[in-house]
C-alpha cells in the first residue's frame, strides 16, 4: 500500500490550545501544502459550532473537515498530535489527535477512512504517536501501521 502520510502532512504540537485553535493549526498545515483555500479552515470550525462535536469519532481522534469540494484545491489528509488535551464538549473528549481532511467529492476518502479506522482500532497505535517526539518518528510510526 502507498505512503498515506507524508512527512510534511504531519505534526506535532506541544501547546494548550482550544479546539478551534488546534483545527486552526491542522487547516494551517493542508493551506501551507497547498491543498485548499484558507477560507476552509474557518468551514472546519463552522461546521463543528453548527452541529455539535460528531467530528470526534472516538475517543483522543476527531476529524475535522468541511463540505467537499468548497475552497477545496486537491484531496490531503494531514494529522496533528496534540500533547496538551483538546476538549470539544464531546463524551469522546479529550482528543490527542486531529485528523484534517479535504477531499474534492463526498466519496473521495472512503480509502483514507478505512485506513485510518484500521490505525485507530489499535489503541497502541495511536498511544504509541503520542510518544513520538519528532515528526520523523511519527511518520515512520505511522506509516508502518499502514503498511
Amino acid at each position: 500500500m502507498e505512503e498515506r502520510f507524508r512527512l510534511q502532512a504531519l505534526l506535532i504540537d506541544t501547546e494548550t490550545h482550544s479546539w478551534q485553535e488546534a483545527v486552526t493549526v491542522v487547516g494551517r498545515r493542508l493551506l501551507t501544502l497547498g491543498s485548499i483555500e484558507e477560507e476552509y479552515i474557518q468551514a472546519m470550525i463552522d461546521v463543528v459550532n453548527d452541529l455539535g462535536p460528531y467530528i470526534v469519532v472516538i475517543p483522543h481522534l476527531a476529524i475535522a473537515h468541511a463540505a467537499p469540494a468548497t475552497y477545496v484545491r486537491r484531496n490531503d489528509l494531514v494529522l496533528g498530535v496534540f500533547k496538551e488535551p483538546l476538549y470539544f464538549g464531546s463524551e469522546n473528549d479529550p482528543v490527542h489527535i486531529i485528523i484534517g481532511l479535504c477531499a474534492l467529492s463526498p466519496h473521495s476518502h472512503l480509502e483514507q477512512f478505512q485506513c485510518i479506522a484500521d490505525i485507530f482500532s489499535d489503541e497502541n497505535a495511536w498511544l504509541g504517536f503520542l510518544q513520538c517526539t519528532s515528526v520523523e518518528e511519527l511518520h515512520s510510526l505511522i506509516n508502518d501501521y499502514i503498511k
